[in-house]
């Protein structure tokens, strides 16, 4: 794209060598690792870099499927707003509210407690949100809908259910 003198050479970063920019073309660009889609990647390692997102401004962008990068913080963002919709999905099929009491003001206050903990597969936490949603739904089968203070009341055994 440019021709530049020789001389004119960032130091090596993972065995690749880069030509310095001029103003403006490369600034406050860092280099993290550089990949093509052919890059072979080991599992357990995630390729990275420094990129522009239209969203976060300079942020690290992470290696996609199909050789693409993907901002690391709207990648978040997505995560977080797919497990929430999926709990409010989740909590409107189980009623809406405590099963116990009937509190329904918020929805992060209410939790799925598991009838039987024998057949407890995963807890329906943020983490247990991540899973497709039939096997959420097969999960919180198992479970009663209840906020957080009825829920730690069954867990002492103050109240039975």
């Amino acid at each position: 794209m440019f021709d530049l003198p020789s001389d004119r050479k960032l130091p090596t970063r993972q065995g690749v060598t880069l030509p310095l920019s001029y103003p403006g073309i490369l600034k406050n660009l860092e280099i993290i690792h550089t990949f093509s889609a052919q890059t072979n990647l080991t599992p357990g390692y995630t390729a990275q870099m420094m990129k522009v997102c239209k969203t976060h401004g300079q942020t690290k962008h992470l290696l996609r499927p199909g050789g693409f990068l993907r901002c690391g913080k709207c990648a978040s963002v997505w995560v977080i707003r797919h497990r929430q919709k999926k709990k409010q999905r989740l909590v409107e099929t189980f009623g809406g509210k405590c099963s116990v009491c009937g509190y329904k003001k918020y929805i992060g206050a209410l939790d799925f407690h598991h009838k039987n903990p024998k057949t407890k597969g995963f807890s329906l936490s943020v983490r247990g949100l991540s899973y497709s949603w039939d096997t959420v739904l097969n999960e919180a089968a198992k479970c009663i809908l209840v906020c957080e203070n009825c829920h730690s009341e069954i867990e002492a055994g103050i109240t039975k259910v």
